[in-house]
């Protein structure tokens, strides 16, 4: 019901704007047909009215000169006194014209003569304050009264026949209605488009004060001076701006209690901080702030302070953008202790298996009575506390803020140093390791000790997850530009491969699927490769073609490092 209200508001305001314009139109079209009739009237008192015109008859001439003049001095009466709406006056002044129009014409020599101009005028003045289709049927209208007015004067008065002068002023109404019409459509076009394209400014500018009314964080619009232009309740609240109705004075409205509203009345401080932003980008320039800054106030609710410049048709203005601080902490401290909830459930479920066995161990070394037995036993809680071991390790290494130490590394030399590093090691662990031809200046910038950690990290990954049916590991390393400015380093294997419910949680903390496994050496890889402002992701391998079995790739995507000049 509300809406439709507004919506009828909405109408109503729009057809009282419009209808002054079509008052003013016809009062307009009055005042020219009450300045033609003073003319007529001059000509017929003068005697040069029919001498200009046409010297047929000058009584009725005359006649019909002051016979207009009082015509239109009571249309213009009828103006004054708004008896008739504007439709039904309008068409009563269109008929007034045709007729004494007519009627000039005949007492002036017939459609040959001047008068017959004025009643393409009348047409088209018709036209503007009717329409298109109005100005069509008067059209029609006035050539019947011209052909009729020159069949009367040809058999009854025996004057001069003009039935071609009133064949060409006919069509000439047409044409006259015709334009009048092709006008009119591309004014409703133009307006439609106007109104359309009116709606969406408006449709926007709703929207986009509805997004800001709704926004958490304060914002407000100022002057240089500090008078503010807009603010939103976030940033009422935050200043602790009074509302409507905490004021006395309940005739005062919402929106001229903050279009008056100045910062420093609401806010000294924060006035005095965005002068301050001010003075210090245009003491004698005069040039606009370029560069936002923030600051901290504690009164009346802890919040932050964003300075940003803007340029808008009214001039200067500075955009503060308030951050309740409270808020934002309580958002902090509650994502800290969800994640501190995660790691703690992680770490705990991580560390109960091995100290399970750990425990079962011990309980059975307790009752062991041979050397045998308990060389059995040693063993099993020495593999799990370094398991456990291994896993505090871990995540400190995830709990430091890695330290990059950029370096250029070529990986042709580095990828041979690197295998013979290995050699020993993957052959007692039955690995065939392949490494691809390095393209002439391959080489990155990464910190050496991060790509060592990263590559063990995923050469180990490969020796436990990419083993082949025959038992073997099938490891191959390449290097190859990818685009512009950007290297890969590839681990690739020939194992099962992996699969799908995997392949989303791979890089996540504590994954793992292997019985003995932490799960950290891929997710700290890939914190070390984000660190290096590199990338690190994994694809499955389609060998199907080459007879192997599929296989997963992992590639480190790394900035190139530049070329050596020569010296």
């Amino acid at each position: 019901m509300a809406r439709s209200t507004h919506v009828l508001n909405r109408f109503t305001q729009s057809s009282a704007a419009k209808e002054p314009d079509n008052w003013r139109g016809i009062r307009l079209v009055n005042a020219y047909r009450v300045f033609l009739a003073f003319a007529l009237v001059a000509a017929a008192i003068s005697g040069r009215g029919p001498q200009v015109f046409g010297q047929q008859d000058s009584y009725l001439f005359a006649f019909d000169a002051w016979g207009y003049l009082v015509l239109a001095m009571g249309f213009e009466f009828l103006l004054e006194l708004h008896v008739l709406p504007f439709r039904p006056q309008a068409h009563l002044h269109a008929l007034g014209d045709l007729i004494v129009l007519v009627l000039v014409m005949h007492a002036s020599g017939g459609p040959g003569g001047g008068i017959a101009l004025l009643m393409i005028v009348s047409v088209g003045l018709t036209a503007v304050l009717l329409g298109a289709g109005a100005a069509m049927g008067y059209a029609a209208l006035a050539t019947l009264m011209v052909l009729g007015e020159t069949i009367y004067a040809t058999w009854v008065d025996h004057f001069e026949r003009q039935f071609a002068a009133a064949g060409f002023l006919g069509f000439a109404l047409f044409v006259v209605a015709m334009l009048v019409a092709t006008f009119e459509q591309r004014v409703r076009r133009v307006e439609r488009i106007t109104q359309r394209r009116e709606r969406e400014v408006n449709y926007l500018s709703t929207l986009a004060v509805q997004i800001i009314e709704q926004s958490s964080n304060g914002v407000l619009i100022s002057e240089p001076m500090g008078q503010v232009d807009y603010i939103n309740s976030a940033a009422r609240n935050l200043l602790a701006v009074r509302r409507q109705g905490d004021l006395a004075d309940k005739s005062v409205d919402e929106e001229s209690i903050f279009t008056s509203l100045r910062l420093q009345d609401a806010h000294p401080d924060l006035a005095a901080a965005l002068q301050a932003w001010y003075a210090g980008d245009l003491p004698s320039s005069g040039a606009a702030p370029t560069e936002p800054i923030m600051r901290v106030f504690e009164q009346p609710y802890r919040f932050r302070a964003e300075f940003h410049s803007l340029r808008t048709e009214l001039g200067q203005r500075a955009l503060v953008v308030l951050v309740d601080l409270a808020a934002e902490d309580a958002r902090v401290q509650q994502n800290k202790l969800a994640s501190l909830g995660r790691l703690t459930a992680s770490i705990a479920h991580e560390v109960r298996n091995p100290l399970s066995s750990i425990r079962q161990a011990t309980e059975l070394l307790a009752d062991a009575r041979s050397d045998e037995e308990r060389g059995e036993l040693i063993p099993i809680i020495l593999r799990q506390s370094e398991r456990i071991n291994s896993l505090i390790e871990g995540i400190l290494d995830v709990a430091r803020r890695p330290q990059v130490k950029p370096a250029r590394i070529d990986l042709a030399q580095w990828l041979k140093e690197f295998t013979e590093l290995n050699r020993m090691d993957w052959a007692a662990n039955e690995v065939q390791w392949q490494v691809e031809p390095v393209q002439s200046g391959c080489a990155l910038v990464f910190d050496v000790s991060h790509l060592w950690q990263i590559m063990d990290n995923l050469v180990g990954n490969a020796l436990r997850h990419g083993r082949s049916t025959d038992g073997m590991v099938r490891l191959r390393l390449s290097c190859q530009f990818i685009e512009p400015g950007w290297v890969e380093l590839s681990v690739c294997d020939a194992g099962a491969g992996l699969i799908p419910a995997t392949h989303a949680t791979l890089f996540e903390p504590f994954f793992t699927t292997h019985a003995e496994g932490v799960g950290l050496g891929l997710y700290i890889s890939r914190e070390l490769s984000l660190a290096n402002g590199a990338q690190l992701s994994a694809d499955l391998l389609d060998l199907a073609n080459s007879g192997a079995n599929q296989g997963t790739c992992f590639r480190l995507r790394a900035p190139q490092a530049p070329a050596l000049t020569a010296d």
